[in-house]
Order: C-alpha cells, then structure tokens, then sequence
C-alpha cells in the first residue's frame, strides 16, 4: 500500500482500538458494579447488552448518514457523544443512570464503527487489498479487546471501577484528534437518501421487551401472565417490522440485496457467530473470580486466550481471505467455535482454569475466522457507496444477535444455578429462605444484600454456602455454553449452504 494509504489506515486502526477497549474493558468491570449498586447478573447484565442494542440499532443509520453527510463528519459527531458518554458512565450515581449512560455511548460508536468500515473499504488505492486493511481495523478493535480488560483489572485493584471510562475518554480524544487530522473529507454523497426511523424503532422496541421479559423472567414467573405479555408483544413487533419495511421508502432490509439468497445466508453468518464469544467474554471473567478467586487483573490475564486469539487472528484471516476464500473460514471457524462452547460442557469441573482453557482458545480462533470474512462477505457484496450502510448492517444483526445471545444464556444460567443451590443446601442440610437464595445466586458475596445474607449463618454453614454457590454457578455457566453450542451450529449449516461465485454484486 502506498505511504498515504498506511496513513489513513493507521487511523482507522487507532479509533477501532478505542471502540475495543470499551467493550471487553466493561464486561471485566461486572462483579465490581454489582458489589458497588448492591445488584445481581441479571440486573449487571444491562450494562452490555443496553450497549450492544443501541451500539446495533444506531450502526444503520451512522453508515447511512455517512454515506450521506460524509463518513468524517459522522464519524466526528459519533466520537463527541461516545466521549460525553464516558464522562457520565464515570459520574453515575446509580445503577440505572449507568446503563442510560451506556446507551447513550452505544449510540455514539453505531454512528462511528460503519463510518470506521466505510472508510477502511473505500479509501484503498487497489481492490486487493480491501479485505486486508478490513483486517487490519478489526485487528484494532480486538488489540482494544484485549487490554481493555487490563485497562479494567487494573483500575479495580486501585479502588474503582469508574477510572475505566476516564480511559474512554482519553482514548476518545485521541481518535477525535486522528479524525481531524489524519482523515481527508469526503468529495462525494449519495443524496435523495432516506433514514428508516420506524423499521429501527420498530424492531428497537421488539428486542428491548425481549431482553427486558428474559431479565425479569425469573422474578415474575416463566408463565405469569404479565410475562407472556411481554414476550406477545416483542413477538408482534417483530412480526410487524417486515410490514414495515414493506411502506418505508428506504428500508432497513433493501429489497434488491434481500433477493440475494447468499447475501442473506452472509447475514445469518454475521450473527451466529457471536452467541459463544459474548457468552465466554461475559462468563469466563465471572468463572475466575467467582469459582476459582481470581481478581479482575488475574481474570484479565486468564481471558488472554481468548482475546489474543482474536486481536492476532483479525490480521490473519483478513490476509487468507483472497487465498482461501469466505465459505473454507466460516466453515472451519465454525467448526471450532462450536466445539469450544461443548468443551466447556464436557471438561470435569474439578480442573479449575483448565476447564474453560481449551473452549477459551478454541472459541478465541473460531471468532477469529468468522467474525472478519463474514464481515468482509457483506461489505464487499455491494458498490462502495453502500459500505456504510451494509457494514451497519452486517454488524447490527450481529451485535443484536449477541444481546440476544446473553440475555437468553444468562436467563438459563439463573434458573439452572438457582436449582442447583437448591439441592445443595438441602443436600448440606441449610435451611434458607427462597427470597435469600435469589439474593446471592450467581452474585458476589461481596455485595450489601449479600453479606446481610451471611451473616445469618455460622462460619462452617457460611463456608458450605460458598461452595455450594460456586458449583450452582459452574452448573448455570455449562446450561449457558449449551445454549452457545447450539447457537454457534446454526452458523456451521450455513457456512456449508454459502455459494462464493453467487455472492455477486447487488445493485442498489
């Protein structure tokens, strides 16, 4: 590539980066937010997937007003709310003011992340190289994931958690500071464009009652009738949004890339691929330190197996994309992300770290050769003017598919660890409250609530608590990795159904 070019990519690189260290630097930061809020997984859980929803349902409409205002500019606005954003994640007061805060931050890196694409797969001097340089960005994001739980571990051995998003900040600053700098304005718009502000809501409102009906699930009953409520109307809406799409004049879903049946198995590709990478990334960390006493910079250390995996991997798969083509690497990173989530099943819980090590890596690797080319596939499907919105769209039903991912894993993990307790204390001979056991299951004993708990036990009944909560919790995380299994083998029958000579180019 020519100097210019390694320039603009450079830059690209440095704001994926910050992008990265948010996402994963949180996730590490949940036991400490539920000791500080008095919460539990359930409620803590929000604080990712409220992210990865706005972060998704914003992504479409950032690449298109890319693609209509320019993707510097767009880009530019996203950063200035990402950084608002991470300024009031570190003032928050409360648990619910923290998630609206995240949301918020989601907004601003959905207006970013496809502008960051855009840039990446329009700016190249030589088609060849487009899928490299789309490695080299994902490689950014997933350095960024990869000390963002260092960045994490350590401002939580220093006392508190919220240093973490003073690094948002810095970080935003600096890409802030690149973008203005380094990046050139766009020459050319697309105009005459439309935002589908009924199809985002639309299908915004139908995965957010979803999430909500699966977090509250447990406290209300799995068949109460507020509940089945819940879940009628986030099934309504899904069922509406097509009829939506159907009268908007821009939708969401344009009809001529849908007609493509490839175009659409891409984009089944682009989700499935998620379900056991969130899943490991939110409880692997929880497992270190929950079951085997880990802190968070030890759990930061132990998790590198997975994220090197993916920071290493984004540049390799971006390189063997041409040689090998998108069907052999979504097949075979397929293969193993599905097998990691099993081992993590099967491997005997008395082994400790190396339980999870092997689906650790062996997810970290099936990541690596999915999350890239299924990408990749979608963006280089369409003209370079709909970049921006493809690679909104590629990675918004990837990031809704991961919330969905984790709220449905950690409804199971709840319910299962719940009942394992149970036989636990009845096994130990415990007689505790049900409203006690749903206060500290799958939580921190850390916490208000919790230690309250405690101490209505003697120290060896305290003692038998304990374990019996870490082996309640190691049940729910292997019915939580079932759930990721079967998810993930979706992709594996897709990735066997995808016809590389029909992914053609769409006309739109």
């Amino acid at each position: 590539m020519e100097r210019d070019s390694i320039i603009k990519v450079i830059a690209l690189m440095v704001t994926a980066f910050g992008i990265g260290i948010d996402f994963t630097g949180a996730l590490m930061l949940v036991p400490a937010i539920e000791n500080s809020f008095d919460a539990d997984i359930t409620s803590t859980q929000w604080v990712l997937n409220i992210y990865a929803l706005f972060f998704a349902m914003t992504m479409v409409a950032g690449g298109r007003l890319g693609d209509m205002y320019g993707h510097r500019k767009i880009m530019i606005i996203g950063l200035s709310l990402f950084l608002f954003a991470s300024v009031m994640c570190f003032v928050s007061p409360s648990l619910d003011f923290l998630i609206g805060a995240r949301a918020l931050q989601g907004i601003g890196a959905g207006c970013v992340w496809p502008c960051t694409l855009a840039f990446g797969a329009t700016r190249v001097s030589r088609e060849e190289h487009r899928a490299m340089v789309m490695g080299l960005i994902l490689a950014g994001v997933t350095t960024g994931n990869v000390f963002g739980p260092m960045i994490s571990g350590f401002v939580v051995n220093l006392g508190d958690w919220r240093l973490f998003f003073l690094a948002n900040v810095v970080f935003s600053c600096i890409s802030m500071a690149t973008a203005v700098l380094l990046m050139q304005r766009d020459k050319t718009h697309r105009t005459g464009e439309h935002i589908d502000f009924a199809g985002m809501g639309v299908l915004s409102f139908a995965v957010l009652l979803l999430l909500y009906a699966l977090d509250v699930g447990s406290d209300w009953g799995w068949l109460s009738v507020p509940l089945m409520f819940l879940f009628f109307l986030s099934a309504s809406l899904f069922l509406l949004f097509p009829r939506v799409e159907k009268r908007v004049k821009e939708p969401l879903l344009l009809p001529q890339m849908m007609q493509n049946p490839q175009f659409r198995i891409t984009l089944g590709l682009n989700m499935f691929n998620v379900s056991a990478a969130f899943v490991g990334l939110l409880y692997f960390p929880q497992y270190m330190q929950k079951v085997l006493g880990w802190s968070v910079f030890e759990s930061a250390l132990g998790l590198a197996p997975l994220t090197v995996l993916l920071a290493v991997g984004s540049i390799v798969s971006g390189t063997l994309y041409n040689d090998f083509g998108p069907k052999r690497l979504l097949f075979w990173g397929y293969l193993c992300a599905t097998i990691g989530a099993a081992s993590v099943v099967v491997m005997p819980a008395g082994l400790g770290y190396f339980q999870i090590l092997p689906g650790m890596a062996l997810i970290g690797l099936g990541a690596t050769l999915t999350v890239g080319p299924s990408g990749t596939a979608a963006v280089c499907a369409v003209k370079p003017e709909r970049a921006g919105l493809v690679g909104g769209l590629s990675f918004m039903v990837h990031l809704v598919y991961g919330a969905i991912s984790v709220a449905c894993a950690t409804a199971i993990m709840y319910m299962v660890s719940l009942s394992r307790f149970r036989e636990h204390l009845a096994k130990a001979g415990i007689d505790m409250s049900q409203a006690d056991q749903k206060a500290i299951n799958g939580g921190t004993l850390t916490t208000k609530t919790a230690q309250a708990v405690m101490q209505k036990f003697s120290a060896p009944e305290a003692e038998k608590i304990k374990s019996a909560l870490s082996m309640a919790f190691d049940s729910g995380m292997d019915m939580a990795f079932v759930f990721s299994t079967l998810s993930v083998s979706i992709g594996l029958v897709l990735a066997l159904m995808l016809d590389e000579k029909k992914l053609h180019k769409i006309e739109s």
